[in-house]
């Protein structure tokens, strides 16, 4: 497996409480004609794949329609969103999502799909670990404080993305997959390491990744809070129980100062729990509000036929999706709400994506095949 790397600049402060951005996704302002695919000590241009690539997603403004999104996005500037490799953290915000997939002529479940994703819901500690995570990184690049009259403040950064092919690069939102350095003050801070070894974030591995590296994360993660070191409180408080976050999932559905899980006064300590499965919770909020339906949360949970692989067994098959043992996400709930596994030990698997031009014609499969 070769790597992309892209050097650019990111905004120290583009994460909450001064911008949206989560502990573990962000925007990158890419140099682009830096942008290399390196293997075996070759060096191939790549800047073309993502300067022309993107997919086509369903418009939610068009029913019935496709809109092109481009890797590249524009907003004030060009950017890569970029979702940080091998890990996962609780959301400042999340919208309730009713998945039935593209529209299906049926204008009313349609309507009810919208009407749930305008509630945004935060997970327990989101504020909180994305606060610490950010403060914790101007203090190691030698960053003051926020400055209202100058928002923006662009330090020096390094995009890493594992990959051989720009499908391997790219998931299913067209989000860039990788991980980023930031340097600074004689020091370079790679974000993914960070959030796992201050107990920002959960391990979060998909089968498309090398198991030497999810065993590599796997290690951060275990080694947060060992011996006489103190653990974070999102570590400290976390659940293993479903039924520690009825009613509600203790989410709120707005983005006001008083939330009751954020670090500032009137604070209260929440408990926590897995990202992944804080997510399909949220969906289950989606239906109910939007079309009414009675089923239980710890039903509807256990219902999730999602094949998911222990990160165990995915080693001894070694890292082959398809000869590894398969289990139903929902039977790692136990009938009491309990979970059978414990976080960073679940390997999902990585949907295809086959990034295309503005003219759907498939970038090629290799990095090294040029383009166009």
């Amino acid at each position: 497996m070769g790597q992309v790397e892209i050097h650019g600049k990111v905004d120290i402060f583009q994460y909450w409480p001064n911008g949206a951005s989560d502990v573990d996704t962000l925007q990158f302002v890419p140099d682009m004609p830096t942008a290399e695919y390196v293997s075996d000590g070759k060096r191939v241009p790549v800047a073309a794949f993502f300067q022309n690539g993107g997919n086509f997603q369903e418009d939610e403004n068009k029913p019935g329609q496709e809109r092109f999104r481009s890797i590249i996005r524009s907003s004030g500037g060009k950017f890569l969103s970029v979702r940080l490799q091998g890990i996962d953290a609780p959301e400042t915000h999340y919208a309730s999502n009713f998945r039935e997939g593209m529209f299906t002529g049926d204008y009313g479940q349609w309507l009810a799909k919208q009407v749930t994703r305008k509630k945004s819901h935060r997970q327990p500690y989101g504020k909180l670990c994305t606060d610490l995570f950010a403060s914790g990184l101007r203090t190691s690049l030698g960053i003051g404080p926020f400055n209202p009259d100058s928002p923006e403040f662009l330090v020096e950064a390094r995009l890493t993305i594992l990959a051989d092919s720009i499908n391997g690069a790219v998931d299913v939102y067209g989000r860039v997959i990788g991980y980023v350095t930031l340097i600074g003050n004689g020091q370079e801070v790679v974000l993914n390491d960070h959030a796992l070894a201050n107990g920002f974030a959960f391990c979060s591995f998909y089968g498309s990744m090398a198991i030497d590296e999810m065993q590599r994360l796997t290690g951060l993660y275990m080694g947060h809070g060992t011996g006489e070191a103190r653990k974070s409180q999102l570590r400290d408080n976390l659940s293993d129980q479903l039924l520690d976050f009825e009613p509600e999932l203790w989410t709120t559905a707005s983005m006001r100062e008083n939330d009751r899980d954020d670090n500032r006064s009137g604070s209260f300590r929440s408990r926590c729990f897995d990202p992944k499965i804080f997510r399909r919770c949220v969906d289950w909020v989606g239906r109910r509000e939007a079309l009414g339906e009675p089923i239980g949360l710890l039903d509807y949970i256990r219902s999730n036929d999602e094949e998911v692989v222990f990160l165990s067994d995915f080693v001894a098959a070694d890292g082959n999706w398809a000869r590894s043992r398969k289990f139903a996400m929902g039977s790692l709930i136990a009938r009491d709400g309990g979970f059978l596994y414990d976080p960073g030990e679940v390997v999902f698997e990585a949907r295809p994506v086959i990034v295309v031009d503005r003219n759907r014609i498939p970038l090629p499969d290799s990095f090294v095949a040029p383009y166009p």
